[in-house]
């Protein structure tokens, strides 16, 4: 089977194994799910738990002592785990495990949630897919990470475990000036001590200056995410972002192009939260044609969240989305290999830039013909 379609099966189907008691199911980015290298070339973060995972086709057990994922009994292809992080075994000066101050996404990515609260949870304005403010009902993590433990962190998850950039997210503050002077400070702190790269990912700030401001402390690359263009499905599951606006994005983005540069600002697009599917190649158009990478990632249910028992999107209507955006990107020389840091730089939760490849580098892979899907779910 191809690499990248059995990635995009693996992401909606998930993939069943034996154990699942360590795995992370709260918080931020790509929550529930296993690093894989699918040997010999393709890397992916795969769902592991959620109701949706028991019914997958796919299962990984061992032959000799080496993994491999099975479909019906049948050894598909050889798969390598990553291993724990070595920072996990330690921590801060101030006596804090380390794992709660950041994560390893991928193993190139250091990725931390920098304000752990989110302003939108208080009201009806909450992501109804979002499970930030769940890891601190279970203290898997800290509220707030100060400059002085992050620096710890990275510094060691640098010289253990070779991690290349950093990606910190953020909820939503009551105070956003407070907050974005608070994340230039410590990105500026980050920076001087690791030399890292660095995607900082937030909200429109009222004040577009403050762009000039995050890049001028240290930030590479910048998320800003609307994670729908179906504007029923914007009203509806990210009530608090439609009250900031397309508009408000878009006026965003265009500046944060303009002081960060092509490519080095990325939205997410999230698939599978009942939209209609024009609207998503609609949107990543509009995004490239800015100068922003659409980050097309299949929607991925948290436990103890409003859509905790939504199933993601079809493998069929992920594989038509990614041939089209990767189709768009081609027309506007946009690859997720140009991004310095982040989600994008990472790329394990989307298989986007795995059939961009085929356009950016040349590639002789063939795409699939098939019927547009109906919908997304």
């Amino acid at each position: 089977m191809d690499s990248r379609i059995l990635k995009v099966e693996l992401q909606s189907y998930g993939l069943r194994i034996p154990n699942t008691k360590d795995i992370r199911r709260g918080g931020a980015g790509p929550t529930g799910g296993i690093h894989l290298r699918i040997l010999p070339d393709t890397e992916a973060n795969i769902p592991v738990v959620g109701d949706f995972v028991s019914s997958s086709p796919y299962y990984l057990d061992q032959i000799n002592g080496e993994y491999w994922i099975f479909k019906d009994d049948v050894a598909l292809v050889q798969v390598e785990l990553m291993g724990v992080a070595k920072f996990y075994n330690h921590k801060t000066s101030t006596g804090i495990p380390m794992q709660k101050i950041g994560l390893l996404h991928c193993p190139t990515t250091f990725a931390t949630t920098l304000l752990q609260t989110c302003v939108f949870w208080e009201d009806d304005r909450r992501c109804k897919f979002c499970g930030i403010e769940l890891t601190l009902k279970d203290r898997s993590t800290v509220g707030f990470k100060n400059a002085k433990n992050l620096v710890e962190t990275i510094l060691l998850a640098k010289e253990l475990d070779g991690i290349s950039n950093i990606v910190f997210t953020s909820g939503v503050a009551k105070d956003e000036e407070k907050a974005l002077r608070k994340y230039a400070e410590i990105c500026s702190e980050v920076k001087r001590a690791t030399g890292l790269p660095i995607q900082l990912q937030i909200i429109p700030p009222e004040d577009l200056s403050w762009l000039g401001v995050l890049k001028d402390s240290g930030v590479d690359a910048l998320g800003v995410h609307i994670e729908t263009f179906d504007p029923e499905v914007f009203e509806k599951i990210t009530p608090g972002k439609a009250r900031i606006g397309f508009n408000k994005y878009i006026e965003t983005w265009k500046e944060a192009v303009r002081v960060f540069g092509r490519w080095q600002v990325s939205t997410y697009i999230l698939v599978g939260l009942g939209e209609r599917l024009e609207t998503v190649i609609e949107g990543a158009a509009l995004c490239a044609s800015i100068g922003v990478y659409p980050f097309v990632v299949p929607f991925r249910p948290i436990a103890g969240t409003p859509m905790e028992n939504v199933k993601p999107p079809r493998p069929e209507v992920m594989e038509y989305v990614y041939t089209e955006v990767a189709k768009i990107l081609s027309r506007y020389e946009g690859s997720a290999k140009s991004s310095k840091a982040g989600c994008v730089s990472c790329g394990e939760c989307s298989a986007l830039p795995d059939f961009e490849k085929a356009f950016t580098e040349g590639s002789n892979v063939k795409f699939r013909k098939f019927i547009k899907p109906i919908n997304t779910g």
